[in-house]
């Protein structure tokens, strides 16, 4: 193919990306003949990157990111061989072994063909972007059913996790301010602003201790903005926080700030509304089989003999009941890698997105997410941010430089 149909193919692809990103926060809410969004987008970009391919545009990605979470999922699967979960569970709040064998495969296809299509900060922006029209997306739905006057002190879309909604609004925050502070484009920069009163409201409505915590970690990124500028632009920044802040507490009712405020005192003296005794039965299971797990998604099942019915609620405690040590230091080698990726970055852009795996790390320590798809955007797109700082080579030339 000539170069013009090549790129002509990387253009599509980038569309089925870009479609694929806003329809992440939103899951479930859009179908098309009985598809999800996702799954369509997702089959639609997987049938334009294999074209680029074929058609010799060469395979792209960070070398150690693709080498550490083909390990972390090849002992994912691999631990199917030994799983007490191979068939469905008596809920159908759980899934079975070969449910996640696809979901992993899923995640890898998607990280790999992610790095096939973004080549450019401009086309990283517009993935920004389109994750934040989609979180707010799903805020729209969570605000459309919102009734101030309820007596429920929690709010959530029917079928959604509140915790997992809020996680998701949270981790649109660095990237908002990211395009605010970073993009050129002054639409970019307006959406970034819009995203962040609008999204801190669908946080607090929910009521989520995680979503809080998380959103609040989101603005550690402005701290070497915020102390580089000067003293006005500090007093306007302080001054718009203020306001937003005021304004969204001020439509969230006292028993929701409570709850949401209440989030130390949970900490240090609470239960974490039961998980510790989750987690205390959990750590009973890792003695059993502490290098090697109980198997792929067995975890409801090993653990309802203690009458539990419940996820771990934390990712790195359901990794190690399922996997062992060897499947937990193989998904924060993934972590690890991520982080020191970041370091490629300028210092502003380097806090933002440490703020984002922050966001990404802390929140999986109340809830079980190494497996969704949202968690693992967000440690994409920071590796991909960082990779844009070097020279883009296929992975064949980075073999070869290698070898020389």
């Amino acid at each position: 193919m000539g170069g013009f149909s090549m790129e002509a193919i990387r253009k599509l692809a980038l569309i089925c990306l870009l479609l694929l990103i806003f329809a992440v926060p939103s899951d479930g809410l859009w179908t098309i003949v009985g598809l999800s969004l996702v799954k369509i987008a997702g089959l639609l970009l997987f049938g334009m990157v294999s074209l680029l391919i074929i058609s010799g545009d060469g395979m792209r990605g960070s070398t150690w990111f693709l080498i550490a979470v083909a390990a972390y999922i090849g002992w994912m699967l691999f631990s199917f061989l030994w799983t007490q979960m191979p068939v469905n569970y008596e809920t159908s709040l759980a899934i079975n072994s070969q449910q996640s064998i696809k979901e992993y495969l899923y995640l890898f296809m998607l990280v790999l063909l992610a790095f096939q299509v973004l080549r450019s900060e401009q086309e990283l922006n517009w993935a920004f972007a389109a994750y934040l029209l989609g979180a707010m997306v799903l805020t729209y739905f969570l605000v459309r059913g919102y009734n101030p006057n309820s007596t429920t002190v929690r709010h959530e879309i029917v079928g959604f996790d509140a915790n997992e909604t809020a996680v998701q609004l949270a981790l649109g925050l660095p990237m908002a301010l990211y395009l605010l502070l970073v993009a050129k484009s002054w639409l970019l920069r307006s959406l970034g602003l819009l995203y962040i009163p609008v999204v801190l409201f669908g946080i607090f409505i929910t009521g989520s201790r995680t979503g809080f915590i998380a959103a609040l970690f989101g603005f550690i990124g402005l701290i070497p903005w915020f102390w580089r500028t000067k003293f006005i632009w500090k007093l306007v920044g302080l001054s718009l926080f203020v306001v937003i802040a005021l304004g969204v507490t001020s439509m969230v009712p006292q028993k929701t700030l409570d709850r949401l405020f209440s989030s130390g005192t949970e900490l240090s003296q609470g239960t974490l509304s039961s998980r510790s005794i989750t987690w205390s039965r959990a750590w009973l299971e890792i003695n059993e089989a502490p290098f090697f797990g109980s198997g792929l998604s067995s975890f409801r099942r090993v653990i309802n003999k203690y009458n539990i019915d419940y996820t771990a609620h934390n990712s790195y405690i359901a990794i190690m009941v399922e996997q062992g040590i060897v499947g937990l230091l193989s998904y924060l080698a993934v972590i690890a890698v991520v982080f020191l990726q970041a370091f490629k970055l300028p210092i502003e852009q380097r806090f933002l997105m440490l703020s984002l795996l922050l966001i990404a790390v802390a929140s999986q320590f109340t809830l079980t997410l190494n497996g969704r798809m949202f968690i693992w955007f967000a440690y994409l797109l920071i590796v991909i941010r960082a990779d844009l700082e070097q020279a883009p080579k296929t992975l064949i030339q980075v073999y070869q430089l290698r070898l020389a």
